[in-house]
């Protein structure tokens, strides 16, 4: 699981590349220092900032501590029922203002660069309470302005009720739920919310047009009707009445868990998958990606091999400063998780999909291929593993998540080397995890019993049998370590890729002795044979499903002229992330077409899709520009279900929901695995 690159404005210095619009003011890093552009420009090879001080001007520690002064005259203008025009007086500063943050009461309301701002989204007839705080380039904040207090209009004369909602249907029904959906309702102002009625009961509200009904009796007939109500209070005539049938209880029929992890920087991707984008009712989890380990006041890792290699202030999700002491769980990017600089908010918006269905399960995943780098520290102290579980429990009060799901990658064996002069991994690493296991089990236990509610502890863990070899003097250490977990989320792919000079089958279901290179314990049925061997529990082993595949150049056709198991340059770069190609990718490029029946079976683009019979899995192959792709498809996902199924598992995770955002795949893991 790597994270991406964050662009210029999620936290500042983005690193300096060619072929790159900037304008005046922008900040890089360059090597280890940092450069403001002071004349727009579009960058070029051998225009590296050091090479162009007209471009770019050095820029030196700063040593700005005093805040712009306070705003003044703050006044409400151009109230309307659902926002309110503020103005101020412009600061000051010996430096110079670079923008305001506005606050409705203590929250964020949002940022402006100029004098004026207009506060949207709020209620008719509503009093509310705005103040300003001024900001300068070194980061200092100036005292809140006066408090100006205003009411927000009555909505005149709306007494017209909406449309009353029409075609209700209910999609999926379980034992004791049923997904409701209909189209939306009308009004002359504007629809605000649907009411959703079990006979004459209301069974909840939404403010989509779907609703997942929970907490039914099995085999049982409820009749359901919605509304439609306006921001006047208005509401619409009941739609016709649905009568759906619970499915009846089926003692032998187990239910898996569907495990999604949701990477937060997909919401920069063009277009943006953002949560509100996720189906719900195709998963059992969410595993929200990535939260950091705060450490002497920062995150991230430096190192120069890593895919990122910045490191940032430890910060809120207002995106102000956070005194979190060493080990704490801190946010990735408050730009996209909070509401810094005016963000995306995707932690609160990914709470929201509990609305259509409440048995949505919402982890926070920490660490991740990137940012593993200071977990082998806090679980070395006893202080910071406290400190780790204190956050922990603090995180999912604040945000009202379920659970944590922690990705070392990995305990021992680092994947992105230390930058010089830390540590990042230690001999004892694998006898620590389970005491950081066994204090976040504890913390999250007394927690739970004190908000009536199960926190749940999952950890992704290595599809290489050397995750499970103990080290530091431990027995059998992962099998300790899953008494305190709820599950394993095994990462059962990226056995094969671009960085092996031969093409292979990037997630083989089984081995292949045809591979000339091939090792037998990389397959999917060899990982989770030795899972089973070590003791670990079927019902606590979630199998990971690729939903992307892997791309290598300059590949041979070889006898079978299908470019399998031959010699390769290196890493093809036509994907959706470099080699990477993400199956909804494909999709859309061309690169597979479906079949007569609807599957995606077909090659385009030069490509023939081939099927390994061995190892279970696809894949493409152009002999034009000898580019072999292997990935995972509708059959390869269907046949590793089956396999989850026979094996007696808890279920199946996948990396990761954008990359099948047109839920191709997702449909076959809710259609095969009951949940």
């Amino acid at each position: 699981m790597v994270f991406t690159g964050i662009p210029l404005t999620a936290f500042g210095a983005a690193p300096w590349a060619p072929n790159t619009a900037y304008k005046t003011g922008d900040l890089v890093t360059y090597g280890t220092d940092t450069y403001q552009c002071v004349q727009g420009h579009t960058s070029l090879v051998g225009w590296e900032p050091p090479n162009v001080p007209a471009l770019w001007s050095k820029q030196t520690a700063s040593t700005d501590t005093q805040p712009p002064t306070t705003p003044t005259s703050v006044n409400a203008s151009n109230v309307t029922s659902n926002s309110v025009t503020l103005t101020w007086s412009a600061s000051t500063d010996q430096v110079g203002v670079t923008g305001y943050d506005v606050y409705n009461g203590t929250a964020l309301a949002g940022s402006t660069t100029t004098t004026s701002y207009t506060v949207t989204g709020l209620t008719a007839n509503t009093l509310y309470t705005f103040t300003i705080k001024a900001r300068d380039a070194a980061g200092n904040v100036s005292a809140p302005s006066t408090s100006v207090s205003v009411s927000t209009s009555a909505i005149a004369s709306d007494t017209v009720p909406p449309t009353a909602p029409g075609n209700i249907t209910a999609s999926t029904i379980t034992t004791s739920s049923i997904s409701l959906s209909w189209t939306a309702s009308t009004d002359n102002i504007g629809v605000t919310g649907y009411q959703i009625y079990n006979d004459t009961t209301l069974a909840g509200s939404s403010n989509t047009t779907s609703y997942t009904v929970t907490g039914l009796t099995a085999n049982t007939t409820y009749t359901f009707t919605v509304k439609a109500k306006d921001a006047a209070g208005n509401i619409s005539a009941a739609s016709q009445a649905l009568q759906v049938t619970t499915n009846p209880q089926n003692q032998n029929t187990p239910q898996y868990e569907i495990v999604g992890y949701f990477p937060s920087w997909t919401t920069y991707d063009s277009p943006s998958f953002t949560a509100d984008k996720i189906d719900t009712t195709k998963v059992t989890a969410i595993n929200y990606s990535f939260l950091d380990v705060c450490w002497n006041g920062r995150h991230g890792n430096p190192s120069p091999s890593s895919p990122n290699p910045n490191t940032w202030t430890c910060q809120n999700g207002d995106g102000s400063a956070s005194n979190a002491p060493n080990g704490s769980i801190v946010l990735g990017d408050p730009y996209v998780d909070g509401t810094a600089d005016g963000g995306y908010n995707q932690l609160a918006a990914i709470r929201q999909l509990k609305n259509t269905n409440p048995n949505l399960k919402l982890f926070a995943a920490v660490g991740g291929w990137t940012w593993s780098n200071q977990i082998s520290n806090l679980a070395n102290d006893p202080v910071t593993r406290g400190n780790f579980a204190t956050s922990a429990v603090n995180f999912l009060r604040q945000y009202q998540f379920d659970g944590i799901d922690i990705d070392w990658e990995y305990p021992n064996s680092i994947g992105v080397p230390c930058a010089a002069g830390q540590t990042c991994q230690r001999n004892a690493d694998k006898a620590n995890y389970i005491l950081l296991l066994q204090t976040l089990r504890q913390a999250l236990d007394t927690a739970g019993q004190q908000d009536g509610k199960n926190y749940y502890i999952t950890i992704a863990s290595s599809a290489n049998s050397s995750f499970l070899a103990d080290a530091g003097g431990t027995n059998n250490w992962l099998l300790n370590a899953s008494q305190y977990l709820d599950w394993i989320n095994i990462m059962a792919y990226d056995y094969y890729g671009p960085w092996d000079a031969t093409s292979a089958a990037e997630a083989p279901l089984y081995h292949d002795p045809a591979n000339p290179n091939g090792n037998s314990q990389f397959s999917l049925s060899s990982t989770v044979t030795n899972y089973l061997n070590k003791g670990i529990p079927a019902q606590k082993i979630v199998v990971g499903e690729p939903f992307y595949g892997y791309g290598w150049k300059g590949c041979n056709a070889g006898p079978n002229n299908n470019g399998l198991y031959q010699s390769c340059t290196g890493e093809a770069t036509g994907g959706s992330a470099g080699s990477t190609y993400d199956f909804a990718f494909m999709q859309d490029t061309g690169l597979l077409s479906a079949d007569s029946t609807g599957k995606y079976t077909v090659g385009g683009k030069g490509y023939t899709r081939y099927w390994n019979s061995v190892t279970k899995t696809p894949f493409l192959y152009n002999p034009s520009t000898k580019i072999f792709i292997s990935y995972d498809d509708e059959e390869s996902i269907h046949l590793k279900n089956e396999f989850i199924k026979s094996k007696g598992l808890r279920g199946a995770m996948f990396w990761e929901l954008n990359a099948d955002r047109n839920r191709t795949l997702q449909t076959i893991v809710n259609t095969d695995l009951p949940h």
